[in-house]
């Protein structure tokens, strides 16, 4: 399967051409929205059309699909596709989407099945949270002792995974259809499937693979929907891999950001309120997103781990023409830590006092309730930041740079998934069957050391196999950090029933938590950068991370995870910008999406803090979005010592420059 894309970012189909196409060499059919059901598609807003019908709403759309023998006969075909367009006013810039005579995205927005907002809130708005009082804010800022606002921006990015999100479906047994594709939650993807197509549940069977690299890009349906459709359609396989070109202008990539972080603290540096406003832009469609809030897991818990007596969350996502946009990595995480640990930075130059002080000054203890009212198991705060800087030592810096250094902090709330898997006696060993894929962070490694702790047995005493979603009850699949958490509670369940059956007959288990103690993880991030002072240029020498843990259960794979993390936090900060200007994503391809090599990073470091209260029997806390999110803000933090304040990202020599410049001598 290949596709005829959009050149537009708005614009009407006024015509589509498709003969010179459906004659090609190898072509088995070529199929425009006219050929389809009019559903759509999408995680939590089905908002998607499967192809372009009467209006295109970013350049990459789809718009026709053609199937043939060969790929290349495919693509060829593709292009010779003749689409007519009538081009209509874009809104390209999220800050512009917003005003009442901006072009509207969608028609109706709030008709789609599952649209969080109404046709009263705005046209051209995804969704919103607010949380707090703004009123009561202000009036502790009027009477603060030092107050800083300021904004921040960051851009669009793309996930990163060198490993494209294939697909390949075949018709199946009495009308159904089988899939083979790189999804990392098959059992929600089964679900839009049979929304999408029309077809009951278990009509559609989705086949375990490996998903080659996720970091949240590979949950949204892609592709897989067009491909089961035409495989039903003409009775034979049909596959899907996009080039790289394609999934940098039509994937899911993190959403761009302005941040808006008001602060305030008395005299004695301790914080008296705060407000965070944040708009993300969107992108054309809503469907790549698992709910339509607004927070992205990053706005509201933007304060976690602070002790902050008033805030006010305020946070937007808003349609454009440009790129639908999805998850990545601590969803709107990375972008609300660069803004409020560089603005408490501020803060602290602003009232006298040194970084790691005022946080020193402002981070919970045990036993104290968050900005919201939660109180968690344990706050672990205090004891992070001191491991870091006790940890720290600096590096040697080139000749005539600057060298400072700078920190941060992040605190993630624990999620915990409903997880599926059998067990079964097989001969001398126990086979582990289960629902969740692998996506490169070790799951079914968690399955084989947790369930030989449990039960007492050697790990390579337990088989561990993936099976199709036709074999098990229905799994959440990978993301949010919820992996090893809802396995700890899942296999302790299973062991303890397997246990009662003498190991001789086969346990299924659904585990579905429900509401859970409020676990934390801190993480804090120590950068040093060098800088030429004459010319903007830096280098980052060194970042470590100290990270509250509870036991670790792969000290390898957990290592991996928090150093590959630093790295794509650094990524984040200093390289990568999908560059969408006129509504055109302009990195398409690798070697202009800047993504970090071992050439760039720099030297990693890691402390651990032991001895965390995690989740479950196996007392495990998430890493795998724990050491991305601060990178950033460190980096920034350590540049604004060495005299160079950047309020947006990639951090580049331009910006550093013209920040030298901006700070005098």
């Amino acid at each position: 399967m290949a596709f005829a894309r959009s050149e537009h970012p708005s614009a009407r189909v006024v015509r589509i051409d498709s003969r010179s196409a459906a004659a090609a060499p190898g072509v088995v059919a070529v199929i425009t929205a006219a050929d389809l059901p009019t559903r759509t598609l999408g995680r939590a807003v089905r908002d998607m059309p499967l192809l372009a019908g009467g209006r295109v709403r970013f350049v990459g759309e789809r718009v026709a699909a053609v199937v043939a023998e060969t790929r290349d006969q495919a693509e060829a075909a593709a292009a010779l596709v003749n689409v007519g367009y009538e081009i209509e006013p874009a809104v390209l810039d999220m800050e512009q989407a917003l005003e009442s005579d901006a072009p509207a995205v969608h028609v109706a927005p709030w008709d789609y099945p599952g649209a969080a907002m109404r046709e009263a809130d705005g046209h051209n708005l995804q969704s919103l949270v607010e949380v707090g009082s703004r009123d009561a804010v202000d009036a502790v800022l009027d009477a603060a002792e030092h107050v800083v606002d300021r904004q921040y921006w960051t851009p669009s990015v793309h996930q990163g995974y060198l490993e494209p999100p294939a697909t390949l479906a075949a018709p199946g047994h009495g009308g159904g259809v089988e899939l083979w594709t790189s999804n990392k939650a098959p059992y929600r993807l089964r679900s839009m499937l049979a929304e999408a197509l029309g077809l009951p549940l278990g009509a559609i069977v989705v086949h375990p693979v490996a998903i080659g690299g996720d970091f949240g890009g590979k949950a949204a349906p892609m592709d897989a929907a067009l491909c089961a459709l035409l495989a039903l359609r003409i009775g034979r396989p049909v596959r899907f891999l996009p080039r790289a070109s394609e999934d940098l202008i039509a994937g899911n990539p993190r959403h761009a950001a302005r941040i808006r972080v008001r602060l305030g603290c008395d005299a004695a540096g301790r914080l008296v309120g705060g407000g965070v406003d944040v708009l993300f832009d969107g992108g054309a469609y809503a469907a790549f997103k698992p709910r339509p809030r607004a927070d992205l897991h990053g706005a509201d818990s933007v304060f976690a781990g602070y002790r902050l007596p008033v805030a006010h969350v305020r946070s937007r996502v808003v349609y454009t023409h440009t790129v639908p946009r999805g998850h990545m990595r601590a969803p709107g995480s990375p972008q609300c830590n660069f803004a409020f640990e560089s603005a408490l930075d501020e803060l602290a130059e602003l009232a006298g006092m040194e970084p790691a002080e005022i946080r020193r000054r402002n981070l919970l203890t045990s036993g104290e309730p968050d900005a919201w009212g939660h109180t968690a198991v344990e706050q672990r705060g205090h004891q992070t930041l001191e491991a870091a800087l006790n940890g720290f030592s600096p590096l040697p810096a080139p000749a005539g740079w600057r060298s400072r250094v700078g920190l941060s902090f992040y605190e993630r709330p624990t999620a915990v998934g409903r997880t599926s898997l059998r067990l079964s006696p097989a001969g001398s060993r126990v086979r582990a069957e289960v629902a969740m894929p692998e996506a490169g962070g070790g799951v079914h490694t968690v399955v084989r050391s947790g369930l030989a702790r449990l039960l007492g047995i050697a790990p390579d005493g337990i088989e561990v196999v993936h099976v199709p979603t036709s074999e098990l009850p229905h799994d959440d699949g990978v993301g949010a950090s919820r992996v090893t958490t809802g396995l700890s509670i899942a296999l302790e369940a299973a062991a303890v029933v397997f246990d009662r059956s003498d190991r001789s007959q086969a346990v299924t288990v659904r585990s579905d938590p429900g509401p859970q103690p409020i676990v934390t993880s801190s993480c804090v991030q120590v950068a040093q950068v060098a800088v030429d002072e004459t010319t903007g240029a830096y280098r980052v020498l060194q970042v470590l991370t100290a990270a509250d843990v509870g036991d670790v259960l792969n000290p390898a794979a957990h290592r991996l995870q928090l150093e590959g993390g630093a790295a794509m936090g650094y990524g984040f900060a200093c390289l990568e910008d999908l560059r969408i200007e006129e509504g055109r994503v302009w990195a398409a391809q690798h070697g202009e999406f800047r993504m970090p090599s071992t050439r760039d990073v720099p030297v990693w470091r890691t402390v651990l803090v032991r001895g965390g209260r995690g989740v479950g029997a196996l007392n495990v806390k998430p890493v795998g979005e724990l050491a991305n999110v601060g990178v950033a803000a460190a980096i920034a933090n350590a540049l604004a010592a060495a005299g160079a304040r950047v309020r947006a990202l990639p951090i580049t020599a331009e910006r550093v420059l013209d920040a030298l410049a901006q700070a005098g001598p």
